[in-house]
């Protein structure tokens, strides 16, 4: 990737094997009781024999056994890093080809491969979080999906009138199939009408007190007020890049003949 010179990895590479073999030498010619590199010791020994002593695994060991056990959950999302974001291959590739050349030697134990875990983590939290991210988009969504039930429930509050006379609330098809259930409604004097195929000049020669309707104007009413609801997702180059965009979709109407429905305040749509 051309972020460090060659020649100061060279310099630091050099430094660090001084370094480790020093410390192996010196450690084990002490256990051994005798001036010892083991690795330079065994460096006359076969891939095959050593793997006939210390015991054969298959190629793909590592693949299918040790980071499955090593990394539980994060091992898919490790796999799905690179298809949500290609910043994690220069990354990964170098980790994966580390592990690919390893599985080449017939004796694999987990922690000839220990270090390349950090960045299958790493890989995995990226999977994560945009995971993370879309669950609470579509929470957000889902919460702003149910217009009508806002609509039913701030209508209950405002819309009670200073009388025992019966409060007719017809709910349309688009209101009932968008939050609003059995569950919303009130007991007396609330009363409600989910009539369906009702013609809009029509609503006007009924005796209902409020409307839920999807349409904004209707002949004989007053819109009192409007809900919003989710309509569109929009993503941008700012902070947060991703918004959810709300439109007035359930609007509450009330009977223009209706005095005492007249008299109260609303906030209009």
């Amino acid at each position: 990737t051309r972020s460090v010179a060659l020649s100061k990895a060279i310099i630091c590479c050099v430094a660090a094997a001084i370094l480790s073999i020093g410390l192996t030498v010196m450690v084990d010619s002490i256990m051994w009781r005798r001036l010892l590199w083991p690795e330079f010791e065994v460096s006359g020994l076969t891939p095959c024999k050593i793997g006939a002593l210390n015991g054969v695994s298959p190629v793909h060991w590592y693949f299918t056994s040790a980071l499955p056990r090593s990394l539980l959950v994060a091992y898919p999302l490790a796999m799905l890093g690179p298809l949500l974001d290609r910043r994690i291959l220069p990354y990964l590739l170098p980790t994966l080809s580390f592990v690919i050349l390893y599985s080449k030697l017939p004796h694999k134990e987990l922690r000839f491969i220990i270090s390349s875990l950090p960045v299958f983590n790493l890989t995995a939290a990226i999977s994560a979080s945009r995971i993370l991210g879309c669950t609470i988009m579509f929470f957000m969504a889902s919460y702003h999906n149910y217009p009508s039930g806002y609509a039913l429930r701030k209508l209950h509050g405002m819309g009670k009138l200073n009388n025992t006379d019966e409060i007719w609330t017809h709910i349309d098809t688009y209101s009932a199939m968008n939050g609003i259930t059995r569950f919303c409604e009130c007991g007396a004097p609330w009363r409600y009408s989910k009539e369906e195929d009702i013609a809009l000049e029509e609503y006007y020669h009924r005796n209902f007190t409020y409307l839920l309707n999807e349409h904004s104007h209707i002949d004989g009413y007053r819109c009192l007020f409007a809900v919003d609801g989710f309509s569109r997702v929009n993503l941008r180059n700012s902070i947060p890049p991703v918004v959810l965009v709300k439109e007035p979709k359930v609007y509450v109407h009330g009977s223009t003949i209706n005095m005492k429905v007249v008299g109260k305040t609303f906030p209009g749509c």
